[in-house]
């Protein structure tokens, strides 16, 4: 009996060892599938993680770009207007206009022959200003320098424009820096008309020459 039981156990063994092959051969295709999409979802993971890593600071610097203010250094057309006491002499005008020319020259960058000032006189009751205001001592030869000019300078460069302005005229006309006050306006490009009626400087920035 033990005899049989031995001869007909190799045998089962040997069944069993055949359907145990045939049931891995079975679920093997779905074993490589599943596998093969696994392999697949983490490469996808990695393109995807790699590429993010890459838009995103791409993005944040365009994002930063559009939300800077643009600082633009220099400009065009100015118009001056300088109100002071009757009483300087012709020379002394011209020489303050031409002291304020050069230094919107100089520091602001204006092109050079664009010059357009108002010179009024005022007499001494049509000039009123505090005499120590903020704690700046100032004398019959006051002048109030009004300059309109396309917005955009930095607060370093107008301060520098202070600066050199006051500076010009103490030297120039002997005129003490206690006695410059200064006012800058600023306006877009498309507030001015040099002439014919028409906005000459947002049709030279969008034809490029500008």
């Amino acid at each position: 009996m033990s005899s049989i039981l031995s001869e007909r156990n190799p045998n089962k063994g040997t069944e069993g060892d055949k359907d145990s092959q045939a049931d891995t051969e079975k679920h093997l295709p779905i074993e490589r599938r599943s596998f093969c999409k696994m392999l697949l979802a983490s490469a996808v993971f990695c393109i995807t993680t790699k590429t993010s890593a890459l838009v995103l600071p791409n993005r944040l610097h365009t994002e930063n770009m559009e939300t800077q203010p643009v600082v633009v250094e220099g400009g065009d057309m100015p118009l001056v207007r300088i109100d002071l006491v009757e009483g300087k002499s012709h020379e002394y005008r011209e020489k303050v206009g031409e002291l304020i020319y050069q230094t919107l020259v100089d520091i602001l960058s204006v092109p050079k022959h664009d010059r357009f000032q108002v010179i009024t006189e005022h007499r001494k009751s049509g000039l009123s200003f505090d005499r120590d205001y903020l704690g700046v001592h100032r004398s019959d030869d006051c002048i109030f320098l009004q300059v309109t000019l396309n917005s955009g300078r930095s607060i370093e460069l107008k301060q520098r424009f202070y600066r050199a302005l006051a500076a010009g005229l103490h030297e120039g006309v002997k005129l003490r820096r206690e006695d410059v006050l200064i006012n800058l306006v600023e306006v877009p490009k498309e507030n001015w008309a040099y002439g014919n009626g028409e906005a000459q400087l947002p049709c030279i920035d969008s034809a490029g020459t500008g």
